[in-house]
């Protein structure tokens, strides 16, 4: 296969053309051309690589597809693979982060050196966190994938890019003495049931909301994990957010006290409201049985922990708090691992390892117990 190298007359630069083999369709020839190189050198060094890549059967024709494109049928396919509220996320971060400033490219002009920019770009932009980062590019690559995939492009570019390490911050929670204050002076809230159960049980907001009365051994004293609410797609499902997140949860005698407390309160709104009164079986519900708006549930939250004089923490930090808790108690990791529903004891150890140097001094000093001194 040969190609030749032409002057422009009118330019005076060079360019090449080469054939490309026969469309399938048509049967008709089908020509690369590329122009504007200065010396015909440049132009003969190009040719040779698009001749390399035709006898290898590497070469990709150019496409006219964009970015924009690309993805609009790409979250179509999306549609029976994903979560909606996955889905949601997706369209959203690419919104409002990769469309303003790569939705326009062509997928073949998204070389390394465009995304490195763009990446250099999201790590100065202040108001994104690592995780919110970690998310953009965790998309882009999945879209660069695809498109190699389809042989759109010739390699994924992202295999080029430097990923900015994560910088883990500071994990904010509640230390014992502000969680037995918040437990004696909020009793009275909205919230102090779900709250109570986040502290005690290490439950996600999402199984928390969507905990139902038939998953609750009183007798036993146990909480099953088998349904969760979706707050982003505002939607009940069975199951639990990672195979790992369906188990069985033991409670202590304070949370099953008040939880047959919140059952007759909600046993009387359930007979009060007839049938205006949607039965979900939520344990924590609105006053017509709904499931709780998860977004609301956090802002009062906040508020509340203000007004009591706590810090403010997020609510998924009451889950911290909880594991915080027991590790300084020298609960197993692993049983705390289970609790929490971890796929595993790593994710657990990588995520409270900052906790366990503060116990050094505490395991220093058993073994101090253990051996006479010489």
């Amino acid at each position: 296969m040969q190609g030749s190298i032409k002057k422009d007359k009118t330019t005076g630069k060079y360019y090449f053309i080469v054939d490309i083999g026969r469309d399938e369709l048509t049967g008709k020839r089908r020509q690369k051309k590329k122009r504007g190189f200065t010396t015909k050198k440049e132009a003969e060094k190009a040719l040779a690589v698009v001749l390399n890549e035709l006898n290898l059967g590497t070469f990709i024709e150019p496409q006219l597809i964009d970015l924009d494109s690309f993805i609009r049928e790409w979250f179509v396919e999306r549609q029976t693979q994903l979560a909606k509220s996955t889905l949601k996320n997706h369209q959203c971060l690419y919104r409002n982060h990769l469309k303003p400033k790569l939705g326009h490219y062509k997928l073949q002009d998204l070389n390394p050196i465009v995304l490195q920019k763009f990446t250099n770009s999201l790590v100065a932009d202040s108001s994104l966190s690592h995780n919110s980062i970690r998310k953009l590019l965790f998309l882009m690559n999945q879209l660069m994938k695809k498109a190699h995939g389809l042989k759109l492009i010739s390699e994924n570019p992202l295999m080029h890019v430097n990923i900015p390490r994560e910088v883990k911050s500071e994990m904010s929670i509640w230390d014992l003495k502000q969680v037995n204050y918040y437990i004696a002076n909020a009793k009275q809230n909205r919230y102090y049931t779900i709250v109570l159960m986040a502290l005690l049980t290490g439950m996600r907001k999402g199984e928390i909301l969507g905990l139902r009365w038939r998953d609750i051994d009183f007798e036993k004293q146990v909480i099953y994990i088998r349904q969760i609410y979706d707050g982003y797609a505002k939607e009940l499902k069975v199951g639990a957010k990672t195979a790992a997140g369906v188990r069985s949860i033991h409670i202590p005698d304070m949370l099953v006290n008040q939880l047959k407390k919140e059952r007759k309160k909600v046993l009387a709104n359930k007979l009060k409201q007839g049938t205006a009164y949607n039965d979900y079986d939520l344990v924590n519900c609105t006053k017509f049985g709904n499931p709780l708006d998860s977004s609301t549930l956090s802002k009062r939250f906040k508020n509340h922990a203000k007004k009591l004089g706590l810090p403010v923490i997020r609510f998924h930090d009451l889950r911290h708090t909880h594991v915080t808790m027991l590790i300084q108690q020298n609960v197993n990791v692993k049983v705390i691992s289970e609790r929490v529903g971890h796929s595993s004891i790593q994710i657990t150890l990588n995520q409270y390892s900052h906790v366990l140097p503060s116990m050094q001094q505490e395991v220093a000093d058993k073994l101090n117990t253990l051996f006479v001194n010489m």
